[in-house]
């Protein structure tokens, strides 16, 4: 099982009811320098919900290693997400509630 996972957040919704929300998490590697060059990846690749029609990608290597920030210039507006890597250090039990 993947130790390493990479996490997207990206802005959804429209004008002021835009709001930032975690759309994928994905099981990475087994290595934290694989799972890196996975979340690179993903951060060039990474098809966001908006905008519609790219025009252009810019990717941001942040402080943490692993994370970046990226944005994507559509026709009318510009939309941001964050890759991120995670590893998971806890997966608990069922608890059998439905929210």
């Amino acid at each position: 099982m993947s130790r390493w996972f990479v996490i997207v957040e990206e802005q959804s919704g429209n004008g002021e009811g835009r709001q930032w929300r975690v759309t994928n998490v994905a099981p990475a590697a087994e290595t934290e320098e694989k799972a890196q060059e996975l979340a690179l990846r993903t951060a060039r690749e990474y098809q966001p919900e908006h905008p519609w029609a790219p025009r252009r990608r810019q990717v941001y290597r942040l402080a943490t290693p692993g994370s970046f920030l990226v944005a994507v210039e559509g026709r009318t507006a510009t939309f941001h997400f964050r890759v991120s890597l995670g590893e998971q250090i806890y997966d608990g039990p069922e608890t059998g509630i439905m929210r």
